[in-house]
């Protein structure tokens, strides 16, 4: 059974490795599994280990422990190749390890953008007895509109998720992810913070902030109103300068 299975993925192909261990408990298949995720893994490491005060070793055993995570948790039904699920799965478990030994600490200009946003937002709020537009929240916080495009690009270029209209990642990260001035830290809270946006927020914020589509083109997409479209933008900043508040617990408002 195990030679049928190995002969019909191929010796070195990574699905059929992980059917052999895991279906056959065969040892030499996880070796060859790890051994042919090493290039990956030490790419990950070297782009978190060059702006890191974490040594290498210990970035490297939690990628380890990434890759024994997507090894146990992989479904090939589900279309993705056990490569991109790995790499998921390793970087996810690094930035974790960063976060959870302290050395991802919340950088100064956070309380900053914080207060800005969030006074903004409560001032006109009061004043127009409706939440604000982004436009009009960067304007009153003297945050320039292109400024704020900017994070939110920094986001969705440096965060794999889900999007069907999300840009090609791999590009993305071979062309432009060295060239980001923010500390790897830095990068880590800021995705985190904006990980608390739902699924909805982070499509509405994507396509108004990175795709520069007006609110009724956004409403179309995403099948909503064009009011629908800015409250769920609104809404995503108002949970984004909530997400800078120190103490934050990352619970997202609700978008009626």
């Amino acid at each position: 059974m195990l030679e049928q299975r190995t002969t019909r993925y191929g010796k070195t192909d990574p699905a059929g490795l992980v059917a052999a261990y895991r279906e056959h408990g065969d040892r030499r298949a996880l070796e060859r599994l790890f051994a042919s995720q090493g290039a990956l893994l030490g790419s990950i490491v070297r782009r978190y280990a060059g702006s890191s005060r974490e040594p290498r070793e210990d970035l490297l055993q939690a990628g380890y422990v990434g890759l024994m995570k997507a090894v146990n948790g992989y479904d090939p039904s589900c279309g993705a190749s056990f490569g991109s699920y790995a790499y998921a799965m390793m970087e996810g478990e690094i930035r974790h390890h960063l976060r959870d030994s302290g050395l991802v600490r919340r950088p100064r200009w956070a309380s900053s953008l914080h207060a800005r946003i969030s006074e903004a937002t409560a001032r006109l709020t009061r004043e127009l007895g409706r939440p604000p537009l982004p436009e009009e929240v960067a304007r009153e916080a003297n945050i320039t509109p292109e400024g704020l495009k900017e994070l939110m690009k920094l986001y969705f270029a440096t965060n794999v998720s889900s999007l069907d209209e999300e840009p090609d990642i791999g590009a993305i990260r071979s062309l432009h992810y060295e060239s980001f001035s923010l500390p790897v830290e830095d990068r880590i809270w800021l995705e985190e913070a904006l990980e608390s946006l739902s699924e909805l927020q982070r499509r509405a914020v994507y396509l108004f902030f990175y795709k520069d589509l007006t609110q009724t083109e956004i409403g179309r997409r995403l099948g909503v109103s064009q009011r629908k479209v800015s409250r769920l933008v609104a809404s995503a900043l108002r949970n984004l300068a909530r997400g800078l508040e120190p103490g934050s617990g990352g619970k997202c408002d609700p978008v009626t």
